[in-house]
């Protein structure tokens, strides 16, 4: 009998199976794959993220073989801002999500899944929880209305039966757990994004970069091997477009949002691996927990890969639901008490209103005019751009930043003017030729 079985052992199942282990716990961590691996992933961390693993004592895994850095650029039809996740903020963060800031780092990093889920599953079985890998659990155990355990398949073939206080999916978005307790979506999010990417060397562009012009963005980031990891994304209804092409629409889109990267992987860039893409990262949210079962990750709410959160969430997501489960196993509360804290905090005014901001965001619709001058006016302003950076990373609150006071003020302080940017020549020309479809 296990205190709690994890099903899936990446980002958000393998920290949860660490945390409870080194919480004294017995658990019981199956996945599918094999490690190392790699999985479908955008695979970068901001800086909360990086917390997460210096609070863990993995960082330095991390680092010793991933480029880390502490500034990114984020370009804009044209306008730059170069800043960081403020240290300040991050402190907050963490105080008021988790109730202490140790362990706050402020450096991000691209890290590829099959270096860093291999760190977690090794740190998982280091601690003491046991590691199942090769093995698919196909059926649920439910006894009288509350789940009690897995029946699946080991990498050998033999059929096994394990039970548990609890069962926490953290298997992705097509989560089988959630999908053998017939979860309902809510608040779906149709509208989303495309995204293709692979991995060049031949040349070190420094920091990170994002761009974006019209409706579709780029970006570039130094990742393992001596790599740079280089995506485009737009909207989905583009995508069976950009499909009949994809080696040629990749680079065109590149050439198109960003000239100067595009040159720079056409002229001296390498590619040392495939095209990869996905399509589907519609958005929604499920229940997350019920009678003997809870929720983590991607499980629990899919979002676009837009903001690049994934990763950053699945860590926060374990440090939150390992801390409540702790409260109930060692019977300092109740399960309803303990679940009912977690879903405060995952289900607070903040995350709603950064789900929106995401999903708003993942529509790809072309900047409005309003929106490029607070662009502008963030230029000269570091401490604004640094927390626009923060909003956009989910450490600072959206509602904070974007509410109308704070607009008006940083419009009214702006040091430069919106006619030094090609954009607003003719902005309503340029606005109807971003809505062109580029692949057609």
């Amino acid at each position: 009998m296990y205190d709690a079985i994890v099903v899936g052992a990446r980002c958000a199942g393998a920290s949860t199976a660490l945390l409870l282990a080194r919480q004294g716990h017995r658990v019981l961590v199956v996945d599918r794959s094999s490690f190392p691996s790699d999985v479908i992933s955008t695979h970068f961390l901001w800086p909360h993220g990086m917390s997460y693993l210096n609070r863990w004592g993995l960082l330095d895994q991390v680092t010793a073989v991933t480029p880390t850095h502490t500034s990114v650029d984020i370009v804009n039809d044209g306008i730059r801002l170069t800043g960081s996740v403020p240290t300040d903020l991050l402190r907050e963060h963490f105080r008021d999500l988790h109730g202490d800031d140790s362990g706050v780092v402020g450096n991000y990093a691209s890290v590829r899944r099959r270096v860093l889920d291999e760190i977690l599953v090794e740190a998982a079985a280091k601690a003491g929880a046991e590691v199942r890998t090769n093995s698919t659990v196909r059926e649920l155990i439910v006894e009288d209305g509350r789940v009690v355990g897995v029946r699946g398949r080991a990498a050998d073939g033999q059929v096994f039966e394990e039970r548990a206080r609890i069962v926490i999916g953290a298997d992705g978005r097509n989560s089988f757990v959630a999908r053998a307790l017939k979860l309902p979506k809510y608040d779906e999010r149709p509208r989303c994004t495309f995204a293709y990417w692979s991995y060049w060397s031949g040349f070190d562009l420094g920091s990170g970069q994002i761009h974006r012009r019209g409706r579709l963005g780029c970006a570039a980031v130094p990742t393992n091997f001596g790599q740079n990891m280089v995506l485009v994304w737009g909207p989905s209804e583009w995508s069976r477009e950009f499909r009949a092409d994809v080696p040629g629409n990749y680079q065109r889109a590149l050439d198109f949002v960003s000239p100067e990267l595009g040159e720079t992987v056409r002229t001296r860039g390498t590619r040392e691996e495939r095209i990869y893409g996905t399509l589907d990262q519609s958005a929604f949210l499920r229940p997350l927990h019920g009678p003997g079962w809870a929720l983590v990750g991607d499980a629990e709410s899919a979002k676009d890969q837009c903001t690049a959160i994934g990763m950053t969430h699945a860590f926060r997501d374990a440090e939150l639901v390992s801390a409540a489960l702790d409260r109930w196993l060692t019977g300092e509360t109740s399960i309803d008490e303990s679940m009912a804290a977690y879903e405060g905090r995952r289900r607070s005014q903040n995350a709603a209103a950064y789900y929106d901001y995401v999903c708003t965001f993942a529509e790809m619709r072309p900047y409005r005019h309003d929106e490029l001058q607070l662009f502008v006016a963030l230029r000269g302003n570091q401490e604004e751009t640094d927390r626009f950076i923060a909003t956009h990373a989910d450490v600072a609150p959206v509602s904070e930043f974007f509410q109308a006071s704070n607009l008006f003020l940083l419009n009214d302080a702006a040091k430069e003017s919106s006619a030094d940017y090609p954009v607003f020549d003719d902005f309503a020309a340029t606005s109807r030729m971003y809505q062109q479809n580029l692949f057609a």
